[in-house]
């Protein structure tokens, strides 16, 4: 294996999600849940009281393999992504960024695809209902994201 992925206890513990990341370098993801900027916990049946932008402010640091960050609101929706939510994420951190929740279309994917700043990109994308309905192929998704 080559990485895990911290959910609730990076919300809920911060110094501790820190503390491994340093202890495993580049083997440690951060997953940020959250509905209208609240991080949620639990399997996004609490609210942590913390919001997005100040945990990954915090959390941000070279150690961090990414953050998989999932709008909750949009997830399973295939209403879009939150395209201007993930290019402040890739103003805000160095950390690489992995965007969740509301890809409907290939042209959600090739939305999120141009988002960039400073020549930064985001690192990956995950689709679930969009292929489980059958709205776009594996083979598609990979041709327009490949560039």
């Amino acid at each position: 294996m080559q990485r895990i992925v911290l959910g609730s206890v990076a919300a809920d513990e911060p110094d501790r999600a820190i503390e491994l990341a340093r202890r495993y370098p580049g083997r440690v993801a951060m997953g940020l849940d959250h509905w209208a900027g609240e991080v949620r916990t639990r399997g996004w049946e609490q609210g942590s009281g913390k919001q997005l932008h100040g945990l990954v402010a915090r959390l941000g640091n070279d150690d961090v393999a990414a953050f998989i960050v999932t709008d909750i609101s949009r997830d399973g929706a295939l209403q879009g992504p939150d395209l201007d939510g993930y290019a402040a994420l890739l103003r805000e951190t160095a950390v690489p960024v992995i965007a969740s929740g509301g890809v409907g279309s290939l042209d959600d994917l090739r939305q999120l695809a141009a988002i960039e700043h400073d020549g930064r990109r985001l690192a990956g994308v995950i689709v679930g209902k969009a292929l489980y309905e059958g709205r776009f192929s594996v083979d598609e998704a990979l041709a327009v994201l490949t560039p």
